[in-house]
């Protein structure tokens, strides 16, 4: 089907063509014509559409997202529910496998514990799984998508299939082991994912995670996507750890969801941007964030790593008993440097607000502090109110999404405004009638308002959007030419923005008309068109 696009301001998305106006024509999944269009295609296109003065950019690459499980649940309209949260917002390429945790590989025998500790993050399949590699989840998830997905290699997961969740150094031979599973999984990926504050990663240290690096760089060039062991007073040596790994293999960085965490730390700025410009002289580097002051993750990252280690229901015994719980209260209160203290460094339990739960909508939306004051625990450093905490978690059978409130809008604006900052949602899957992380909506349409007012040129913000993400990954270059893909969006430079916040994050954004995923028109002035297939590809390296 041809579809012609007049009168468009059209960002190119090479970060350096000025924006100028003309008429785009699309045949099948490519671009035809850009700029001037014959008259006579005029005439013959299957579908016209007068932009107006709306802008004409690539379509936009979410470079951290969770939706490859829960994702493909089909929403109320029958949208994949991941895709639906994408093309509101013109992401048309969504990056999965991050923080440690791709879908794959994973052993029969752990598919469902795994599968289990994935839901707060990734959601649900909402049936048993069935693959154990890469390709076989790959296979699986084909025709699932109408965004194109591109899947990091989770340490995690690569931990999990040779050490279960053992909280201990990896020894030789497990080291031999997992290096061979990278290498066998490499080749399916677009690079290698680690969530040093998550279990199992969180118990490796830097010779195993340099060990792996090296392995996926004798497959394919290796890159690392990190959730640093700390973003908070740890911040400084965790970056110096990772970026240390990638500069003794010859791996590039990404700083994922750029960020840092707690008041006390947030004069550290300068120190980390000194990293990264080091970092840089010797590696490939990316960086990307969501402009948001508070992040959102599984519960499970509140309590100490130690107590994490074993099964879920080892997990549950811990939060259980007296003696371990008492332990943990104290690890909490006192230990701000060995783990990444998420209560401290949000301000305490009122830092920290509930995005989902299991079995309870009674606390959705409010704060882990309001939990404890309705058992009656009016001191919210006390055990009392910790142990309300924690029956809360047995209550909802440790199935709790969290948003932490740690950060400074002043530092998330300096972020903001590098040029080596890439964009992502993060964007954890809600389940029904949950309070999820705004992001996961507004990331994009916020970060073009926040250009837009902050005087950041439109073709520099889109390229940082598009098609620096993509360069970096290897992928297809997405910027609009005769030739080329037809992905991409239309959209209001002047009024998008993001409509949603904390207390209503699934108010829809406006200034979004339409995007087209290879040349399908697969959102169209808020309408979701019925498609004879989903265009989503699963994406490739091209080096």
């Amino acid at each position: 089907m041809s579809c012609l696009i007049k009168n468009a301001q059209i960002v190119i998305g090479d970060g350096e063509t000025d924006v100028f106006v003309g008429d785009v024509l699309v045949e099948g999944e490519t671009i035809t014509a850009l700029g001037e269009v014959a008259y006579s295609d005029h005439k013959t296109a299957a579908r016209t559409i007068d932009a107006d003065g709306l802008t004409l950019a690539p379509g936009f690459v979410d470079t951290h997202n969770h939706g490859a499980l829960g994702g493909t649940r089909p929403g109320p309209g029958g949208t994949p529910v991941a895709c639906e949260l994408a093309l509101r917002a013109g992401v048309t390429k969504r990056i999965c496998g991050v923080d440690g945790f791709s879908p794959a590989p994973v052993l029969p025998a752990q598919r469902a514990e795994y599968a289990e500790q994935l839901r707060p993050l990734d959601g649900s399949i909402g049936r048993d799984w069935c693959w154990s590699t890469i390709a076989e989840f790959g296979a699986w998830h084909a025709g699932r998508s109408i965004t194109d997905m591109g899947l990091y290699l989770g340490h995690s997961a690569v931990r999990r299939a040779v050490l279960g969740n053992a909280a201990r150094p990896a020894t030789a031979s497990e080291l031999a082991a997992m290096a061979a599973l990278v290498r066998a999984e490499a080749p399916h990926t677009l690079g290698f994912s680690t969530g040093l504050v998550y279990h199992p990663a969180v118990y490796a240290d830097r010779a195993e995670l340099a060990a792996l690096l090296t392995a996926f760089g004798q497959v394919r060039p290796a890159a690392l996507f990190p959730h640093l062991r700390s973003e908070s007073d740890m911040i400084l040596p965790s970056l110096d750890e990772c970026l240390t790994a990638c500069i003794d293999t010859g791996a590039a960085y990404c700083n994922e969801h750029t960020k840092i965490a707690g008041k006390e730390n947030y004069d550290k700025i300068g120190a980390l941007e000194a990293r990264l410009a080091d970092g840089a002289a010797s590696v490939r580097t990316m960086a990307n964030m969501y402009p948001y002051t508070a992040g959102s993750t599984t519960g499970d990252a509140l309590f100490p790593p130690q107590f994490r280690s074993g099964t879920r229901d080892d997990f549950r015994r811990a939060l259980s008993a007296g003696d371990s719980r008492a332990r943990m209260i104290h690890i909490i209160r006192s230990d701000t440097t060995s783990w990444d203290n998420f209560i401290y460094f949000s301000g305490g339990l009122d830092g920290i607000q509930i995005a989902g739960a299991a079995n309870d909508r009674v606390f959705l939306g409010k704060r882990l502090g309001d939990v404890a004051r309705a058992a009656g625990a009016k001191d919210l450093t006390s055990a009392a109110a910790f142990d309300a905490v924690f029956d809360y978690f047995l209550a909802n059978d440790l199935e709790v999404t969290i948003i932490t409130h740690y950060g400074s809008e002043l530092l998330m604006e300096r972020l903001f405004r590098r040029d080596d900052m890439a964009i992502c949602t993060d964007g954890l899957m809600p389940g029904p009638g949950q309070k999820p992380h705004p992001r996961s909506l507004g990331a994009f349409p916020k970060t073009l308002r926040m250009a837009r007012e902050m005087g950041i040129p439109r073709k520099k913000i889109l390229w940082r959007m598009s098609t620096l993400p993509c360069r970096f990954l290897g992928l297809k270059d997405p910027v609009l030419r005769v030739g080329g893909d037809a992905s991409m969006l239309l959209f209001d430079w002047n009024k998008v923005r993001e409509n949603n916040d904390y207390e209503n994050p699934m108010v829809l954004p406006t200034g979004i008309h339409q995007v087209w995923v290879h040349g399908v028109l697969a959102f169209d002035e808020g309408v979701f068109p019925k498609l004879e297939r989903l265009p989503g590809r699963l994406l490739q390296a091209r080096y």
